[in-house]
């Protein structure tokens, strides 16, 4: 299947149904399409859900994904059937800067996050939080794309989160040689 891009890189997102993927494609400063894919069994087809975009994640069910704009302003939440828009949760708006900023820059979404279940993402601001030494995570409400607070990790962390399935995601140390499997509080 011709997608059209130019790729410098590029990066695959599964579906719990193997039948469909998405693919991000890194074209540079010339843009960065987002394509969801579907083989019937004889052909591939893809849509593109957008031409500035990094997709991010599918929910646990298939039904939703999860995109963040190159800019990293905002996380979005997209219909899986079309790609279609359903909402977004804006950084700026959102996030309070971090606690010993003085405030220099701004704070803006990694470019990965998780789904940690069906109705809460995980995302990070990790990338912007780096020169405070510490990189903060936090809840989202997926139903409502609204945060639900900042995760509390028993010790400082490093990097972005990465989905682990069955409503965990990981991180890895800064010297990157441990990983931390982490799941919200109260759950096993």
């Amino acid at each position: 299947m011709d997608t059209m891009t130019a790729a410098s890189g590029s990066e695959h997102t599964p579906h719990p149904d193997p039948t469909r993927t998405g693919l991000s494609v890194g074209e540079g400063e010339e843009g960065s399409p987002a394509l969801w894919g579907r083989w019937d069994g004889q052909r591939l087809t893809a849509v593109q859900i957008g031409t500035e975009l990094v997709l991010l994640a599918v929910s646990p069910s298939g039904g939703h994904l999860l995109t963040v704009d190159v800019g990293q302003w905002s996380l979005s939440l997209h219909r899986a059937e079309d790609g279609s828009l359903l909402r977004e949760l804006d950084a700026r708006d959102a996030v309070p800067p971090h606690p010993r900023s003085t405030g220099e820059g701004r704070v803006y979404w990694d470019c990965d996050a998780a789904f940690v279940n069906q109705d809460t993402i995980v995302a990070g601001t990790s990338e912007c939080d780096a020169r405070y030494g510490a990189a903060r995570h936090w809840l989202v409400d997926a139903r409502g794309m609204a945060l639900r607070g900042e995760v509390s990790h028993p010790f400082p962390v490093s990097g972005p989160v990465r989905s682990a399935g069955d409503g965990a995601w990981y991180t890895v140390s800064e010297d990157r040689t441990s990983v931390h499997l982490w799941k919200p509080a109260g759950e096993n």
